[in-house]
């Protein structure tokens, strides 16, 4: 036996072999069959940072941490027992362990070489120490670039050649409700429909490097529309492929529309003006001539019975021919219509005028006594809606005290309250109308809601309710202004806010924010 090993190490120490082994870049290590080191060459050396004089006739275990010692003797007794090859002509990962006692990770591969029928095993050992910490440097700075993506607000999709997903952020798993790794692989055409763009856009986006964008996509969530800008970026550099950036601009789109609304509102209110006391003038005029029409053919005045006398007329006879030409009946047509002609005015100039108001300090708890108090005298008198079969409930903290123009937000509230009982009472199926009034505090805010379960609105109506002589009441109903009005009062008089809520058959909530401390108005 030891002839043989004798002879065995004649073969390592053959100048060419040595010459090979002692250059390789990766440690070499030959055990015999009980696993003793016979060769331990000098990057081995290097690695493990034992010298071969140290190591040579000594079990391989001292190279393997105590966890995986047992493990190793047991391979090469089953190997010999059974044939089963366990490590043998195969690489793994394994962990080795220096003469420090520190561990590391290596790559290892074991063959079996017969040398003048003397079985040994070869192991070649390559530390893996830098291309795990590179690994590690690569995996932190990929998961840092995944949370700067994942940050951001706005939906970001990865795209290869062929328009599919490559990568997903968290926003776009919000938006979606589809992780990533789901998402990945699938077409972003398929998975954004409403965007409206094809497959066929997104590669020409890539092969002719112009970016492709889209603003204001209108897209349907729970009934309420949102809008969404897209804008698909193709890469730089040898990256075949693109980038969609989306974002949701329902806000800014909001804010735009009411900045559109609110100047064409600034614009009407010269007019209105102009056109109320230009109106003015002739409906006085017309409504004084009815009146006197109506008293100089009444037989109750002496001095109508002494003219007619005097031409021998029988005023008693005049009266019954008027009666029964309904002469009388067509005066009082001209004289209701000029009153409500003087109403619309009236409203018209409440519209444009742009006076600085008197604040007081009120409670909303008064100004809603007040508004609550017109409605049902106002209703009453027309006579058109039940009020006794609509519900009002009325929370919050009504306590809260607020300096504005007390006739003003008292029109605000009359009018809103108007219009919610006009919605309800029209719901002829509606077994229980219901109006709540409902005062939140909110800082420096006051926060007042009237919120109706009546017919509702759909999203073009709704966008509108706000501008002058918009209505979609019959004629005679509403003329348009009540909401313009209380708009106006609102914004400019109190620097305050009002919107509204709604969808079609799921009534309407009007929020008004007011700021407690009063404002001035803005001329």
């Amino acid at each position: 036996m030891n002839s043989q090993l004798e002879s065995c190490a004649d073969f390592w120490n053959d100048i060419k072999i040595r010459c090979i082994v002692e250059n390789v870049v990766d440690g070499i290590i030959i055990i015999d069959v009980k696993g003793r080191i016979r060769l331990f060459n000098p990057a081995a050396e290097r690695l493990f940072g034992y010298t071969a004089n140290e190591l040579i006739g000594k079990n391989v275990n001292v190279l393997i941490p105590p966890g995986d010692r047992e493990r190793h003797d047991g391979y090469i007794e089953r190997y010999f027992r059974t044939g089963e090859k366990h490590i043998l002509a195969k690489g793994r990962e394994v962990e080795g362990q220096r003469r420090d006692g520190s561990t590391f990770p290596m790559y290892l591969s074991v063959g079996e070489i017969n040398i003048n029928e003397i079985k040994c095993f070869i192991g070649i050992t390559h530390d893996l120490s830098a291309q795990k910490a590179a690994s590690l440097q690569i995996a932190k700075a990929s998961e840092f670039m995944q949370a700067i993506v994942d940050s951001t607000p706005s939906i970001l999709v990865g795209l290869d050649n062929q328009g599919r997903v490559t990568h997903w952020n968290q926003s776009a798993t919000k938006e979606r409700n589809l992780n990533a790794i789901d998402a990945v692989g699938q077409p972003f055409a398929e998975l954004f429909p409403f965007l409206g763009v094809t497959t066929l856009d997104l590669l020409q986006v890539i092969t002719t490097a112009i970016p492709l964008k889209r603003t204001g996509v209108a897209h349907l969530v729970d009934s309420e529309t949102r809008y969404m800008d897209l804008i698909v970026f193709p890469l730089t550099s040898h990256f075949n492929g693109a980038v969609a950036r989306i974002d949701d601009v329902t806000e800014r789109i909001r804010i735009e529309e009411i900045m559109v609304e609110t100047e064409k509102m600034m614009s009407v209110t010269g007019l209105a003006a102009g056109t109320a006391h230009e109106i003015n003038t002739p409906l006085s005029i017309i409504s004084q001539g009815c009146q006197n029409i109506q008293q100089r053919i009444s037989p109750d005045l002496d001095v109508n019975q002494k003219v007619a006398k005097k031409f021998g007329i029988d005023l008693l006879k005049v009266q019954q021919y008027f009666i029964e030409r309904e002469i009388l009946v067509l005066l009082d047509g001209i004289q209701n219509a000029t009153t409500r002609c003087s109403h619309i005015v009236g409203e018209l100039l409440d519209y444009s005028r742009r006076h600085v108001s008197s604040f007081v300090e009120i409670s909303l708890h008064e100004l809603i006594d007040v508004a609550l108090y017109l409605i049902r005298h106002d209703f009453s008198l027309r006579g058109s809606i039940d009020l006794l079969r609509i519900k009002i409930h009325r929370t919050g903290d009504e306590t809260i005290s607020i300096r504005c123009d007390k006739i003003a937000i008292e029109q605000v509230l009359f009018n809103l309250l108007r219009n919610a009982v006009q919605s309800v009472g029209s719901c002829v199926n509606l077994d229980t109308p219901e109006i709540t009034i409902k005062v939140m505090d909110d800082n420096e805010l006051v926060q007042i809601e009237v919120t109706d379960n009546g017919i509702g609105m759909c999203e073009e109506v709704a966008r509108r309710v706000f501008e002058p002589f918009f209505t979609t009441k019959p004629i005679g109903v509403g003329t348009g202004l009540g909401l313009a009005v209380a708009y106006f009062i609102v914004t400019n008089q109190h620097n305050g806010e009002i919107k509204l809520i709604t969808s079609p058959n799921h009534g309407a909530r009007f929020i008004v924010r007011l700021p407690k401390q009063g404002a001035t108005s803005r001329n």
